[in-house]
């Protein structure tokens, strides 16, 4: 249990030096499977009497993986709902494809055990577990850090709010980017002299700019004209704070921002925040949702390919860990 306390300390240091670390994720994560270990080790298998070897490892996989498959049937029954609300996009079926890599690890496990278990004293099923529990760590800590982002990130005062754009319908915002801009208006409220940095440009299937869109929706709202700076160039989020970065300068030298984005979307733009050297802080607008599961998975994905020579150094390291273990264990 000291070594549990001593990466929670770690991490909460860590996380007060700089919350826009992606260190911070991996000790988050070293924290939570020492936790776990702890508890598994030290309490259940004495309480129970266990004893551990492979078959309580495939156990493990086939119950993890009907907990994944359930959780995924359960997000493809909103799938035509979204679709109806957020406009029919390519991105919208990448639950599929995440649901079919778990569920194609799931059959292999479940009815060709012995294929695994039977060479290399069942080292081929440990690299597949591996894998497949490294992949699905790594997706639940991004989630997990990113509600912690929305709720405990530092607040400082701010000179400017950027509104990170996301897709329209028509010349009209969607639910997901109201929902952004309602987040912004709340702060502008709190803060009459902070100025709002409409970010988003104008896509091949859109009549206006993300930013002129949100711009109309925030004088509706009673936002002033005079508050409010559109940035309609960028087509992605690092666009998005590069030139809302730029504009911020020209009216302030060392200005403080707070990005606004929506909860699943936070945790890139605050990553993005630190690579492009802005001080900033970051927080969400609540979504509907029907719209988490692709979301969260898309945001995964983008994060792991931004950090991807970190993830291919640590499963490297990781795997020739377990792999000489097992084999001389072996």
């Amino acid at each position: 249990m000291f070594i549990t306390l001593g990466l929670l300390i770690l991490f909460v240091i860590s996380y007060v030096v700089d919350f826009r670390q992606y260190k911070n994720v991996f000790l988050l994560g070293m924290f939570l499977i020492s936790l776990f270990s702890s508890i598994v080790v030290g309490i259940l298998i004495p309480f129970l009497n266990l004893h551990m070897n492979i078959n309580y490892l495939l156990m493990t996989n086939i119950i993890y993986g009907l907990i994944v498959i359930v959780v995924m049937l359960l997000s493809l029954l909103n799938l035509k709902k979204k679709i109806a609300n957020e406009g029919r996009f390519v991105t919208n079926m990448i639950v599929l494809g995440y649901g079919t890599f778990i569920f194609l690890n799931f059959l292999i496990i479940l009815f060709k055990p012995h294929l695994f278990v039977d060479y290399f004293n069942g080292l081929i099923v440990i690299v597949i577990s591996f894998f497949f529990y490294y992949l699905n760590l790594i997706f639940i800590l991004h989630n997990l850090y990113s509600w912690i982002l929305s709720g405990v990130a530092k607040r400082k005062k701010s000179n400017f709010i950027i509104v990170l754009g996301a897709g329209i319908i028509g010349e009209k915002v969607t639910p997901l980017l109201k929902a952004r801009l309602d987040k912004a208006i709340k702060l502008k409220k709190k803060s009459l002299d902070t100025l709002i940095i409409v970010s988003g440009g104008q896509g091949p299937d859109e009549k206006i700019s993300e930013a002129e869109a949100m711009r109309r929706y925030l004088v509706d709202q009673g936002i002033r004209n005079e508050d409010i700076i559109m940035e309609d160039e960028s087509t992605n989020t690092e666009e998005n704070l590069v030139f809302s970065n730029k504009i911020m300068d020209k009216y302030k030298s060392e200005a403080i921002a707070t990005i606004v984005s929506n909860h699943f979307h936070i945790l890139r733009a605050a990553f993005l925040s630190k690579k492009l050297n802005m001080n900033a802080t970051v927080t969400g607008g609540s979504s509907k949702s029907y719209f988490y599961p692709n979301a969260y998975i898309r945001e995964y994905l983008a994060i792991l390919y931004m950090y991807k020579k970190t993830h291919i150094i640590a499963i490297i390291v990781m795997l020739a860990l377990v792999i000489s273990y097992t084999l001389l264990a072996g």
